[in-house]
């Protein structure tokens, strides 16, 4: 009996024995690691992200859908350039070092690396477009597809195929065409398909090296900004901004000369100049993103070292750190709000200039043709379709300063959500500067700058006179130009983690970290370029045109309505003019 209960003790012992490591390994089964909680945040924020891009871009509203694509392809277009300027920038400093070179030198060599971009940017545009020698005619209307549900949208249907070709009706813009295979109509449209074609690749190449000019321009400014000659006070730190502008204006002035030649061979030519024009429009505009952002990141940093008593490095970082206050990180949102009431001022400033320089125009008009002063309504519905004439200087300079100050709201923004994070209890866990810190700070804010663009529809709906008129105040230009730095924001917060990512894989090779960083660079430009130019830039390219198309049908509405009054109202001019001409004796 004994050894029975001996045994059976024995059993009960080896039973709970068992039980307990049954415990324990169901405990070990459910530890996770902390690259298993980054991996598993990463799966469920990026899918959820994702989804929510999804609806955005897909709203049922299409000026949201407008901002939304924009500030997708601004985003990737920003993270594109910086990570491969960045490696080239890396590679110039090694380099340089290894030459010995000195501050002031480096200086000169970054200006030099600026107008690189901006020389391949006027070689890349000209090129694409054909100003030099090309017989393309750009103006040939082709009938494509118009389905975006086919992989063939937008590509050239043969003539034989569509229905108005065949029965004659040669000019007609919108037709079906026949699918043989599937036996179906498919609707088309008569497009200038060369034309589009090569804005689009234009387009793409000049954002591209704008953003890279750009980004080479604040490193100049920022490497001038840190010379002994600078760098003491706050006024002093202010100079470099001014000297980058007029280096920048100087270089500008040069291909706007070019440009100004291209438009006086086409018409001593007799060319229509189509051409000229594309090249003057996209490089222009190309060329004002270039001084916004350089004017902008570096003005910031002059704000900065007043606010923080320390000027940041070129990549805005302060070393060695310094102790972050709520004071200071409240001044950097405050400065935000300033910048975006001082971006709303120019905007009205360039309201006003516009129509200073219109009524001008329609006084000079009407003193050289006194006869064709009450045609003012008609001769602007027929100018409509036209090329838009040149922007004066005043417009340009608006234009630029409307831009910078919107950026700078964008770059204090940032500046003070990490202040804010870093001032939190979130930074005793994840630092801002980690890969994680930087990612949760990216989707945060972008998820917030998504909020604005939406909201800010609703201001520019609430401001236009009527439901679908035309906004011709300086309210749309204003929200334009904040839209534009918000995707700064969103995409310099984005390329600062993507480039957390890289600096962290090239450290795999600590031999040659830069070069490693350099050839990473190449390769995502390449694998990304592509995709965002035929699909991201080019959907938001589309529904830009499509504003401008509605725009454009709406103003010449409301000018025809305004004619339509006129004569009900028995007011018309065209009724009265000949017969006062009859009455009245001749001078």
């Amino acid at each position: 009996a004994e050894g029975g209960e001996a045994e059976g003790e024995a059993e009960a012992e080896a039973e709970a024995e068992e039980g307990e490591e049954g415990e324990e390994g169901e405990e070990e089964e459910e530890h996770f690691t902390a690259v298993d909680l980054d991996a598993a945040c990463m799966l469920l924020g990026g899918v959820t992200f994702v989804m929510f891009l999804f609806q955005l871009v897909n709203i049922n509203d299409d000026d949201v859908r407008r901002y939304a694509w924009k500030v997708v392809s601004n985003t990737i277009s920003i993270f594109m350039a910086v990570l491969f300027f960045q490696g080239n920038n890396q590679m110039l400093e090694m380099k340089a070092k290894e030459w010995g070179w000195s501050p002031a030198v480096m200086v000169l060599l970054e200006f030099i690396h600026c107008s690189f971009y901006v020389i391949s940017m006027f070689a890349m545009v000209g090129y694409v477009t054909g100003v030099w020698e090309e017989n393309v005619d750009l103006g040939k209307m082709e009938w494509v597809y118009a389905d975006a549900m086919l992989c063939n949208f937008e590509e050239v249907v043969p003539e034989q195929k569509v229905r108005a070709v065949k029965q004659g009706v040669m000019d007609a813009t919108k037709s079906v065409a026949l699918d043989e295979q599937y036996g179906m109509e498919i609707a088309v449209v008569k497009k200038a398909v060369e034309h589009d074609k090569r804005w689009r690749q234009n387009k793409a190449w000049s954002t591209l090296l704008a953003h890279m000019g750009g980004f080479a321009a604040i490193s100049a400014g920022g490497a001038m900004q840190h010379l002994e000659t600078f760098k003491s006070n706050p006024l002093l730190a202010f100079l470099p901004v001014v000297i980058t502008t007029i280096v920048l204006f100087v270089l500008f002035q040069m291909t706007g000369i070019l440009r100004a030649k291209l438009k006086s061979d086409a018409k001593r030519t007799g060319r229509p100049g189509k051409r000229a024009i594309m090249v003057h429009e996209i490089i222009s505009e190309a060329e004002n993103d270039i001084l916004a952002l350089a004017i902008s990141f570096n003005l910031i940093q002059v704000a900065r070292f007043a606010i923080e008593g320390q000027l940041p490095d070129i990549e805005g970082r302060q070393e060695p750190p310094i102790p972050v206050t709520l004071t200071r990180a409240f001044l950097m949102f405050g400065c935000s709000l300033a910048f975006v009431g001082l971006s709303i001022g120019m905007a009205g400033v360039r309201t006003k200039i516009v129509e200073s320089a219109e009524k001008a125009k329609e006084a000079a008009h009407a003193k050289s043709h006194p006869g064709e002063a009450h045609h003012g309504a008609e001769h602007g519905a027929a100018k409509e379709g036209e090329e838009a004439e040149d922007e004066t200087m005043a417009e340009r300079l608006t234009d630029i300063i409307m831009n910078a100050f919107a950026m700078c709201s964008a770059w204090c923004t940032l500046f003070g959500a990490r202040a804010v994070w870093m001032l939190s209890g979130i930074n005793d866990k994840i630092e801002v500067t980690s890969i994680d810190g930087r990612i949760l700070l990216a989707i945060m804010l972008s998820i917030g700058s998504f909020v604005v663009v939406y909201y800010l529809d609703k201001v520019d709906d609430a401001m236009r006179p009527s439901p679908g008129a035309v906004n011709t105040s300086s309210a749309e230009k204003a929200i334009s130009s904040i839209v534009g730095a918000i995707s700064v924001l969103v995409g310099f917060t984005w390329e600062n983690s993507f480039d957390g990512a890289v600096a962290a894989v090239a450290s795999l090779n600590s031999a040659h970290p830069q070069c490693t960083k350099f050839v990473l660079g190449i390769v995502v430009f390449g694998g990304l370029a592509i995709p965002w130019r035929r699909f991201i830039l080019k959907r938001a390219l589309q529904l830009e045109d499509l504003k401008m198309a509605r725009d454009k049908a709406l103003l010449i509405k409301s000018k025809q309505e305004v004619l339509q009054a006129r004569a009900q109202a028995g007011t018309h001019r065209d009724d009265t003019r000949p017969l006062l001409q009859k009455r009245l004796p001749s001078p």
